[in-house]
């Protein structure tokens, strides 16, 4: 992830994902790549809703990845920001409330192949569930809640990529603007 100074850039987060292994100077693992997913989306959310401090600590927090230090204390940390922006959600489906109402890991495992470009398109799906939550357009969020499922089970990006692009507005990568 970027230095926190420089901000979130939601159209070079693609590149960022892909950049992540040797920012952090080690191959990452699939679960490292849903992390980052799930941090660009957390940090996006954050610049759009004003709340650069969030961010900022976000982006610290994701510095710290499979870093030394307890993994429990680290989640525990990542977590606080995410419900401070209301935004528990992108922690679905590999965490959940339990009977308690405590976040806890599910049973869901992040597929072998999920790698930077899932994690990209991890998250624009949840960015365009946020988006489609704003709007009142309920209708959207199983599509999308579906195309999340299905990077976490395996599925190639590319096949979903260009559906949560347009979701958001957005051209696909390396399209040309009219």
């Amino acid at each position: 992830m970027p230095d926190a100074h420089d901000g979130i850039d939601l159209f070079r987060g693609g590149q960022l994902l892909r950049n992540a292994a040797e920012a952090y100077g080690r191959a990452l693992t699939p679960e490292e790549y849903w992390w980052l997913g799930v941090g660009l989306a957390a940090a996006t959310l954050a610049e759009l809703g004003g709340r650069e401090y969030a961010a900022r600590r976000i982006q610290q927090l994701l510095g710290r990845l499979g870093g030394p230090g307890d993994p429990e204390e680290w989640f525990e940390q990542f977590h606080n920001e995410l419900a401070a922006l209301d935004a528990e959600g992108l922690l679905w489906p590999l965490y959940q409330r339990d009977e308690r109402g405590k976040m806890a890991r599910t049973d869901a495992v992040v597929a072998a192949g999920f790698d930077a470009e899932a994690g990209w398109a991890l998250a624009l799906a949840h960015l365009a569930i946020a988006r489609s939550v704003l709007e009142e357009r309920q209708e959207a969020i199983p599509t999308l809640a579906e195309v999340i499922a299905d990077l976490i089970e395996g599925a190639p990006a590319a096949e979903h990529l260009p559906r949560v692009q347009a979701a958001l507005g957005m051209q696909p990568e390396g399209a040309e603007e009219p």
